[in-house]
C-alpha cells in the first residue's frame, strides 16, 4: 500500500487503515497522484514544534524527561544561582553594581561587570 503525503488532503481519501482511497485502493505508483482532488472540507491543523492540537485547540506538549534524568546541578547550587546571578537580581554579585534596566534579558548572554571586572562564566 503506497500512500503519498497528499492523500490526507484528497477528497477520495478512504480514511481507512486498509484502503488508501476510493480510486486507488492500493495506492499509486510514484510520488504524484493523477486523480488528486483537494477535499473542500479539509482543514490543515499545522502546529509549531512543541505544540499539538487537542479537540481543535492548540496546546503545548508536556516536557517529558527520561526516567533516569539527573539534573546537572544540586538543589543548593540552583538556589545560589537564583539568589546571586545578575540575570535574576539585576546587580553584580561581587560589587553590587546595578545593570541597566534597558537590557533585553532574552538576548543578553554575558553578564560581565564593567565596574569590578567580574566575569560571568555560566555560559
Amino acid at each position: 500500500m503506497n500512500k503519498i503525503p497528499q492523500c490526507d488532503r484528497c477528497q477520495f481519501n478512504a480514511k481507512s487503515n486498509y484502503l488508501v482511497c476510493a480510486v486507488h485502493p492500493d495506492g499509486v505508483q510514484g510520488d504524484r497522484c493523477p486523480d488528486f482532488s483537494l477535499d473542500p472540507n479539509f482543514v490543515e491543523m499545522w502546529s509549531p514544534i512543541g505544540f499539538m492540537f487537542i479537540d481543535e485547540q492548540l496546546v503545548r506538549k508536556p516536557i517529558v524527561y527520561p526516567v533516569d534524568f539527573q539534573p546537572t546541578l544540586e538543589r543548593s547550587q540552583q538556589w545560589e544561582i537564583l539568589d546571586n546571578h545578575p540575570y535574576f537580581t539585576g546587580v553584580c554579585p561581587q560589587c553590587q553594581n546595578s545593570y541597566p534596566q534597558t537590557i533585553d534579558r532574552e538576548r543578553h548572554v554575558h553578564w560581565d561587570c564593567e565596574s569590578c571586572g567580574w566575569i560571568d562564566d555560566s555560559v
